[in-house]
């Protein structure tokens, strides 16, 4: 697969991550995850599986983080798996309560499934 093929793959699999989260949608973010998948996030807590990840997002998203978007750095594929690199950014409130604007940067390993899609089976951000 070429360099660019792997990076249409990851910006579509972003875009449809961030549309289903800033619609507030925590289970159809989870959808776009393997059952099996693990979500690391940057307070060190390991959350695996679906369900388990679904919890996780729904709880952001009623905290009220929001507007989340992905710029992609880098995606590279081996077989039938890709990793991504980039950098997120959201809103939300602040410890004060005061609107905050969040940011980082995001690897991402996505896994080919059997239908042909791409879903995430390893995310972890700071």
């Amino acid at each position: 697969m070429s360099e660019m093929d792997i990076r249409a793959i990851v910006s579509q699999a972003n875009d449809r991550w961030n549309a289903a989260f800033n619609r507030g949608d925590a289970a159809a973010v989870a959808a776009l995850y393997t059952p099996d998948a693990t979500v690391l996030p940057h307070t060190h807590a390991v959350v695996k599986g679906q369900a388990a990840i679904a919890d996780f997002w729904a709880g952001l998203i009623s905290a009220g983080i929001k507007e989340h978007g992905i710029e992609l750095l880098d995606a590279q594929a081996a077989g039938d798996l890709a990793y991504s690199s980039g950098k997120w950014w959201a809103t939300g409130s602040g410890e004060d309560g005061k609107p905050a604007q969040f940011e980082g940067t995001i690897v991402t390993i996505l896994r080919k499934q059997n239908d042909g899609s791409w879903k995430l089976c390893l995310h972890t951000w700071n």
